[in-house]
């Protein structure tokens, strides 16, 4: 599913790098195959419990050590695969120009028709992703994403996008 999902991100022009961080061996040999670059997670940082944002902490540290410029990052779900590129950008242009436009420090979540966050996209500031306090500057964007965490999630899902690419 985190192929397909990288696979989207890779389409858009609006994003300039797709990252995948694993410390799988086969997520590895995965993302090599399919052409989808990927940074090495420390065991640390791969258990259930990890909150996925020391994860984010971790991959962006890496990213500025490599000298890669960049002024937002976007963390995306790879079990959400309804993600839809123009979405994204919608959410994209909303956070760039109308959420708080001069801001450092702003994040803007998914959520869905119930106002429930669902975890497809979060968009945040370079300064957001190490920030120590809560944000205050924070949109939402709405779309109707299916959260896949059992076969039944993935079943449901699977008819979704099956009967949208007929």
């Amino acid at each position: 599913m985190f192929i397909y999902v990288a696979k989207i991100l890779q389409k858009s022009k609006k994003i300039s790098k797709v990252l995948v961080s694993t410390e799988s061996k086969k997520y590895i040999e995965l993302c090599k195959k399919y052409n989808v670059e990927y940074v090495k997670r420390p065991k640390k940082l791969s258990r259930d419990q990890t909150e996925k944002h020391l994860v984010i902490v971790d991959t962006v540290k890496k990213i500025i050590k490599s000298g890669f410029k960049f002024k937002n990052v976007i963390s995306v779900q790879p079990n959400s695969p309804q993600l839809k590129l123009k979405d994204l950008h919608k959410a994209l242009i909303f956070f760039e120009k109308k959420l708080y436009p001069k801001a450092i420090i702003k994040e803007l979540i998914c959520v869905n028709s119930k106002n429930i966050q669902n975890p497809s996209f979060r968009i945040l500031t370079k300064r957001a992703v190490f920030q120590k306090s809560l944000s205050t500057k924070i949109g939402i964007y709405k779309a109707n994403y299916v959260d896949i965490h059992t076969k039944k999630d993935f079943l449901n899902v699977k008819k979704i996008l099956e009967k949208k690419n007929r």
